[in-house]
């Protein structure tokens, strides 16, 4: 939450397309509601509880036997961001806040 919106549940980033403390788009929720059978809205990411949910619910479906690095870069490229070097970045900004 730190590295996504500086703890901010209100943050807007992405042109409007990504919203609340973890920086959510509407993608990653309705995958979430496809995975999970929920029915979470995108507007409501900035309920700081759903919007965990939804990283947590994201993470141990695409992250299974993951390292921290893996599940970070993957929250931050798609299921598959712990494989493009454009993630790096964002895993050294983690790393740095979780030390």
């Amino acid at each position: 939450m730190i590295v996504e919106s500086s703890n901010n549940d209100m943050a807007i980033g992405d042109q409007g397309r990504a919203i609340g403390c973890l920086q959510i788009h509407k993608a990653v929720v309705l995958d979430v509601n496809r995975i999970t059978g929920s029915h979470y809205r995108h507007q409501d990411m900035t309920n700081r509880v759903q919007a965990r949910a939804v990283c947590e619910a994201y993470l141990t479906h695409y992250g299974k036997n993951c390292t921290t690095e893996q599940l970070a870069r993957r929250w931050n490229g798609g299921p598959t961001g712990d494989r493009k070097t454009a993630t790096v970045i964002y895993w050294n900004k983690v790393k740095k806040e979780i030390k």
